[in-house]
């Protein structure tokens, strides 16, 4: 049992209960902790390709994530329906992307050999998709319900992904023997997915009978709980061995050693990147279909 790992993740998630059920959704100290936490994951990233010998701009490519992370905060706050904004607030956030990629490219004419411009221009965007891009559904969920009252569909979609992870952890590290992807990640079993998954299914089945059927103000059935128990444990995999795809790319063991016993805030976060946006799409259509 990995002492270090579980103790440095006790004390995230006790920091993540303080921040997630004490202050209040649209709150700047909520932004302030999202932007930071989006900003420090992709830096990590630029470093892991030039670390690599892949080229990009740290600088640049984590100032355009930031600003598009709070235009995404800014988008929740005022949905493109409001009449009272000279522009609609969806028509500005597609407006930073389209300007991100264009000025991205646009650095690419100082450079003399323009087979590093482009290598360079291709790393910077791929970190903005990555993290930032892929990060901003976090910041949807965070808002998408009353926002005087804590996160709790975002508080959710963290406990539901780091369960899952901990059960394939767990499961896999003990009873795993056939290898779900042996060139990407050796120690990620099939095994350890079905743990996840009953690790969820077990929250899930806990989470129904304590909160009686409800994320936040939202519904949530039994049918659900079954979908997501299935849903997140898949999303979360995928995001950790497309981690875990570039830190080999690059060989690399971690992002950073920023949290002991565990590597860096990337490797944190790397479920959540896909699990995040999985959700957010997932509940659009709840929303939609009113079911």
């Amino acid at each position: 049992m990995d002492i270090k790992r579980i103790s440095t993740g006790s004390i995230i998630a006790l920091l993540i209960i303080i921040l997630f059920l004490n202050i209040p959704a649209g709150h700047p100290i909520a932004l302030l902790i999202l932007l930071a936490i989006c900003g420090l994951a992709l830096w990590e990233f630029y470093t892991l390709l030039i670390a690599g010998g892949l080229s990009s701009s740290r600088k640049w490519g984590t100032a355009i994530g930031i600003i598009f992370c709070i235009a995404t905060w800014l988008y929740m706050l005022n949905p493109a329906s409001s009449k009272e904004s000279i522009l609609p607030s969806d028509t500005i956030l597609w407006t930073i992307m389209v300007l991100v990629v264009i000025s991205t490219f646009y650095r690419l004419l100082g450079y003399s050999d323009m087979r590093d411009g482009l290598n360079h221009g291709l790393g910077t965007l791929l970190g903005f998709i990555y993290v930032p891009f892929l990060f901003s559904f976090f910041v949807r969920l965070f808002l998408i319900d009353d926002i005087s009252q804590p996160a709790w569909i975002a508080f959710y979609t963290v406990l539901t992904t780091k369960i899952s992870d901990t059960g394939g952890y767990f499961i896999g590290s003990r009873f795993g023997r056939n290898k779900l992807a042996t060139t990407i990640s050796p120690k990620k079993s099939w095994e350890g997915l079905v743990g996840g998954i009953l690790f969820c299914l077990i929250l899930n089945i806990l989470w129904l009978l304590i909160s009686n059927g409800y994320i936040g103000s939202l519904r949530f059935s039994f049918l659900h709980a079954l979908v997501l128990s299935l849903l997140f444990p898949l999303f979360g995999t995928a995001g950790d061995l497309v981690e875990s795809l570039f830190k080999r790319a690059v060989k690399q063991k971690d992002s950073s050693s920023v949290a002991y016993g565990i590597g860096g805030l990337l490797d944190m976060i790397d479920s959540l990147l896909f699990t995040a946006p999985m959700f957010y799409i997932y509940l659009q259509f709840l929303l939609a279909t009113g079911k």
